[in-house]
């Protein structure tokens, strides 16, 4: 009965055992038993009350003797307590197994804190004990807190030196290691790890292998004996068999060679077709083994293996997933280690394909590992150049091949698992993507049957995610065998008595995946057979019918850019195509779109080509005379290396196609592992230059062709024959280009430009005295003038000095004479700027007084011209930061703080121009682009020092832009937030509202933890404006607060707030958490509020500095209970209207981003000075009209849903 409570005891012990956090042994000055108190002695845990008393008991008796309270000292002491109590006092050895696994970790490593006799001894002494037969009734934690402490002791035994003193530890571990208790099985594992890596270290690395072989060996035998017997009647020992395969697997790694190989030459036996409680631990040994040991030395066992994993491997739906996984894994790394036996591969994955393929029909959980691995066995073992050896062997050779067999084998296991499922799992399509493109165009001897399976698959299933993985296999097989072979297999025929198109349904396959192809196959079979369907679409009378015919007809006709992508036969037929280029662009259907794209495609391999020449001629020079190579000057070799760096971006010496790869793979959910097709290789040295050559040949007719139906087309077309004119430009050259240009200003009768400036002052007075005749010859003279500035914009990004002379001479003399034409002119102007910095310098001066002299009135089209060119010529002047530019580049920048005080228009292009400017700074390759940024805020700092106050809030508009597209950056800038602070005290109301506007910017974007180190400054600056009510100030005061109460936590702003504003400051905080009824404070105002605006104030209001520049939108959900999820800056805002607040917007939103701003409203909120339809449908426009807005903040109001909306 005593026995039965002492293990009830023990029980309860084990299942809550002691924290195994170190103790705190310095707060205790290293006593021990003082440190548990500490720790356990408010519990009443009987587990915790037998831990103090056994170490109370030895204290005593180290007291006793004299000795020291400090860990050391109790082991000795603690080892024999534990012996002696075993398991007649299970509770007794429970508390001092406990005590040791706490007081080891806390005793010094050295040898005079923990000396190798005394850790022997004691090593010893806990190994009797785990090795008597009465260990089996003590409990699991007691024999996992002994056996955590054996570990511990043998390692500061001197193993060296003493292999006896070592050897009943590490077997008392290893027994441990294969117990029928986990934890304590886990434990002795990992000590026993511990203790191998320590022993290899001594040198004793052999003799440990014989003790894990001696283990091994024991347990082996009776796991041989028993694995072909029923599983009932040796399941007892199959379970210890597994727990020794199980440690024999964590040793693995400290084992010797022979070893080793002594261990995988009898544990592959024990793998047998059916599963058993030994299969995954086998195979997990096995996996092990063979990461340690090379192919030579296991050879004939691998061989061996591979028929055992292949009988494992056939479908049965008991055994489990992740044994077939790690099966296969297996086989795989078997593969891998006999790459020099060709011939076994050939035997193995056709059998492997043909095993695995009931986990892939049935789309169990493992098939997608199951593909994974198939994948990795295809791109390391089937090889296209050893398969195929010449290009000359028949089919039927090729088949014949031994290695051609297999292939052969293992298409067919695909193709008979794809019929047997109506709609294929993703696994198997995977694994048919991967083969086509490994195969390449080789694909088509072997993968014919595939090929016609997949297209039966597609005409039956309906549309979605399966649909589509079935069309990208396809698509594989376009890209590996061509549109050619495909075609022939899968033919689109045109039956013209029942005006019916076969397999239309390959069409969009083929526009999307034709990578390679050859143009004389778009020549000779799409082109008439599109040529036949919109024949007979002509002749139909159904309309019904004639648009499918016509749809189809567009669709043929649109395959033209998919075959001009890499097309093979570039030199042979780019002149056929070139003529059906200009037949297209003759179209007046939508056949010109094609036609353009196809070209466009074409011409974008010319950087290609260039590339490989350049490539070619720089490997060569180099090799020819090494030195010469060394006198290139640093410019030269700069600018060569930045062309070769820029063209060969997609043509890279050791991955030619390796963009294109990147591309194609794009096309594909998959993910492909090592994505490769043979059909995409680059081309010579010679084929460059023949294609560079029939390219350059074809170039300047295209061009004079292209420009002529430029000049008669429609604006839709225009906008895709420059995109067709800008790549001809590129290859034409400028010269040609040139010769060009001057015969059309011949031809469209603009040769007189020049003298037009002459003749106006004579003619001014005859103006009145023009006919409606001479009218309209100047209007169409204006146009052809128009006409001519797109065709500049388009062929100024590749011209040289001379051609650049040119174009700018026109273009100067149009915006002198010509004024209808003056914001083409300008955007023709303003593309010559960007592409070409040196030049645009170089005239300077005469760009300047050219675009100063321009007068923008109302026109926002010559205005937004004006920025452009602006723009670009500020952005050069910053970057050479020569001190012959800073002047314009002042004269310039105040162009664009004068714009940001104007009309709305003018406002918002200036923010756009400016915001332009910025990123392109930032997004410079140049290294110095932090101080050109940081340039570009010292410039507009320095119009803080103007005496208008106009000037000043312009400026800290322009700041308030530049710090929210990078908050973080304002803060390197030296003085610049001490420099808009100030301005808070400013008198000038605009300075005023515009430094609040740059305040809130601050707050919103900058992180809370720069903001702790600005928050005292900007309290100071804000407070004083939070009792005035005028022009919204208090209400941007309350949105300032409510940022930074938000981000800093209201304690840190209270704690620097005066004493005087202090109720101000709470009652922010209590209408943020959400106090839908407003403040007196804020009533009062309200109430003081005229509801009418006069028209004078209107305007007033209207034209205030700080609109579109102080806030941007208010997030609502930062304080109103009850809003919801918080929207990123970035997010669309229901923008104000322009009649209402417009003297408190300073929204920075323009059509691309959102931008700081000051309107309260959100998206789903109206602002303030909303109209409002009252039941008369009439719009009350009492709010707020142009005026100021009503006290009330957004705070206050109740958000409205997206339901009441």
């Amino acid at each position: 009965m005593k026995r039965k409570k002492a293990s009830a005891a023990a029980a309860e012990f084990d299942a809550d055992e002691p924290s195994q956090a170190p103790l705190p042994l310095e707060a205790f000055s290293g006593d021990v038993c003082a440190a548990l108190t500490a720790r356990y002695g408010r519990s009443t845990a009987p587990q915790h009350r037998h831990l103090l008393a056994s170490a109370a008991a030895i204290r005593s008796i180290l007291v006793d003797d004299g000795l020291p309270v400090t860990p050391a000292s109790y082991l000795s002491p603690a080892v024999s307590a534990l012996q002696a109590a075993g398991p007649a006092d299970p509770a007794a050895a429970s508390a001092l197994a406990s005590l040791l696994a706490i007081l080891l970790p806390h005793i010094p490593s050295s040898s005079s804190s923990l000396p190798p006799a005394s850790a022997s001894e004691s090593a010893t002494a806990l190994a009797a004990l785990l090795s008597s037969p009465d260990a089996s009734q003590l409990p699991t934690g007691t024999v996992r807190s002994v056996v955590k402490s054996l570990g511990y002791l043998a390692l500061h035994v001197d193993a060296a030196a003493d292999w006896d003193a070592v050897a009943a530890p590490l077997g008392a571990l290893l027994a441990a290691s294969v117990d029928q208790r986990a934890k304590v099985r886990r434990c002795a594992q990992e000590s026993a790890e511990k203790l191998f890596a320590y022993l290899k270290h001594c040198g004793c690395g052999k003799k440990a292998s014989n003790a894990a072989i001696g283990m091994f060996e024991k347990h082996i035998l009776s796991a041989k004996s028993h694995v072909n017997l029923n599983s009932d009647a040796s399941e007892g020992k199959e379970v210890e068999a597994a727990n020794m395969i199980g440690a024999m697997a964590v040793l693995v790694p400290f084992l010797s060679k022979k070893a080793m190989e002594m261990v995988f030459s009898e544990i592959y036996e024990l793998l047998s077709p059916c599963f058993s409680p030994l299969t995954r631990h086998v195979l997990k040994l096995m996996e092990t083994l063979l990461d340690h040991l090379k192919a030579e030395n296991v050879e004939s066992e691998l061989a061996n293996l591979i028929p055992l994993l292949l009988a494992y491997l056939h479908y049965d739906e008991k055994k489990p997933d992740d044994t077939i996984v790690a099966a296969l894994q297996l086989m795989r790394n078997c593969l891998v280690k006999l790459v020099g036996r060709p011939t076994l591969w050939m035997e193995a994955l056709p059998s492997a394909f043909e095993a695995v393929s009931g986990y892939l029909i049935l789309d169990r959980k493992c098939s997608e590992d199951i593909a994974r691995l198939l994948q990795d066995c295809i791109n390391s073992h089937i090889d296209r150049n050893i398969i195929l050896t010449g290009s000359q062997l028949c089919d039927h050779d090729y088949e014949s091949l031994n290695d051609g067999a297999a292939v052969k084998s293992i298409c067919l296991s695909i193709n008979n698992m794809l019929c047997a499922s109506a709609s294929p799992p993703d696994s198997i399509l995977t694994i048919v993507l991967v083969l086509f493109l490994k195969l390449g165009e080789h694909s088509y001897v072997f993968m014919k049957h595939i090929i016609l399976t997949l297209s039966q698959i597609a005409i039956k299933i309906g549309k979605g995610s399966q649909r589509n993985n079935v069309e990208e296999c396809i698509g594989a097989a376009v890209i590996s065998v061509g549109p050619d072979k495909i075609l022939s297999l899968i033919p689109i025929a045109f039956d013209v008595d029942r005006l019916t198109c076969s397999n239309t349904w390959l069409l969009p396959i083929l526009d999307k995946y034709i990578y390679g192809a050859s143009l004389q196959q778009f020549l000779e079979c799409i082109v008439p057979l599109a040529e036949s369907v919109q024949k007979a679409s002509s002749r139909v009378k159904i309309a019904r019918k004639c648009e499918d015919l016509q749809s189809l007809t567009d669709q043929l006709w649109n395959l033209l850019p998919a075959f001009c992508h890499f097309p093979v036969d570039v030199c042979q037929n780019f002149g056929s195509l070139s003529k059906l280029l200009l037949e297209m662009l003759k179209c007046d259907r939508y056949l010109y779109k094609p036609a353009v794209k196809a070209l466009q495609v074409q011409l974008s391999f010319k950087d290609i080509y260039i590339s490989f020449l350049m490539f070619y001629e720089l490997i060569f020079s180099c090799c020819w005379n090494y030195n010469a190579a060394h006198a290139f000057s640093q410019t030269t070799c700069f600018i060569f290396s930045q062309q070769l760096v820029d063209g060969t971006r997609r043509l890279s010496s050791s991955d030619k196609y390796g963009d294109m790869s990147v591309e194609l793979s794009a096309l594909f959910s998959s993910k492909i592992i090592n994505f490769s097709c043979s059909n995409l290789e680059g081309c010579s040295k010679k084929d460059a230059r023949k294609n560079m050559k029939v390219l350059a040949s074809h170039s300047v007719d295209l061009l004079c062709t292209i420009t002529e139906y430029f000049l008669d087309s429609s604006p839709e077309k225009r906008v895709h024959l420059k995109e067709a004119l800008r790549c001809l430009a590129q290859l034409s050259g400028s010269t040609s280009i040139s010769n060009l240009f001057l015969s059309l200003v011949k031809r469209l009768g603009l040769e007189d430009t020049h003298l037009e400036q002459e003749n106006l002052e004579c003619q001014a007075n005859e103006v009145d005295k023009k006919d409606e005749g001479s009218t309209d010859v100047a209007e169409e003279k204006n146009k052809k003038r128009s006409l001519l500035m797109e065709l500049i914009s388009t062929f100024a990004e590749t011209a040289d000095e001379d051609l650049l002379d040119l174009l700018f001479g026109f273009v100067k003399s149009s915006l002198l004479n010509n004024k209808p034409c003056e914001s083409k002119a300008l955007f023709a102007l303003s593309i010559i700027l960007k592409e070409h910095n040196v030049y645009s310098l170089a005239r300077l001066d005469e760009i300047m007084m050219l675009l100063h002299g321009i007068k923008t009135h109302l026109d926002n089209g010559v205005l937004e011209g004006q920025l452009l060119c602006y723009q670009y010529l500020l952005v050069h002047m910053i970057k050479v930061n020569e001190e012959n530019t800073s002047k314009k580049a002042f004269l310039i920048l105040n162009e664009l703080i004068v714009a940001l005080k104007s009309k709305k228009e003018s406002r918002r292009l200036a923010y756009d121009v400016l915001l332009a400017i910025s990123n392109s700074l930032r997004s410079s390759e140049s290294n110095s682009e932090d101080s050109d940024i940081q340039r570009l805020f010292t410039m507009v700092m320095g119009y803080l020092s103007s005496p208008s106050p106009h000037i000043v809030s312009g400026a800290i508009a322009a700041l308030s832009l530049l710090i929210y597209n990078d908050a973080d950056f304002c803060m390197e800038v030296p003085n610049l937030i001490p420099s808009v602070l100030v301005f808070l005290q400013h008198k000038a109301i605009e300075v005023t509202k515009a430094s609040l506007g740059f305040v809130k910017v601050l707050v919103t974007s900058l992180q809370s933890e720069k903001l702790l180190n600005l928050q005292a400054d900007i309290m100071s600056g804000i407070l004083k404006w939070s009792s005035v009510t005028k022009h919204h100030f208090k209400g941007k005061v309350v949105l300032i607060l409510e940022i930074l109460i938000r981000k800093c936590g209201f304690d840190a702003v209270n704690l620097i707030t005066p004493e005087k504003y202090k109720a101000f400051v709470r009652s922010v905080e209590e209408g943020r958490k959400g106090n839908n009824n407003p403040a007196p404070a804020d009533r009062a105002e309200s109430d003081a509020q005229p509801t009418q605006h006069t028209a004078k104030r209107r305007k007033r209001f209207d034209s205030n500095v700080e609109t579109r520049q102080e806030e941007r939108p208010t997030q609502a959900p930062f304080f109103i209970k009850g809003a919801g999820r918080a929207r990123p800056p970035g997010a669309k805002f229901q923008q104000t209207k322009a009649s209402g607040r417009r003297g408190d917007r300073t929204n920075f939103k323009s059509k691309s981003e959102a931008r700081p701003g000051n309107s309260q409203s959100t998206k789903g909120d109206k602002s303030q000075g909303y109209k409002k339809r009252t039941r008369s449908d009439k719009f009350d426009k009492t709010q707020n009209h142009g005026g100021k807005a009503s006290a009330r903040t957004s705070r206050f109001k109740k958000p409205r849903t997206a339901a009441a909306t």
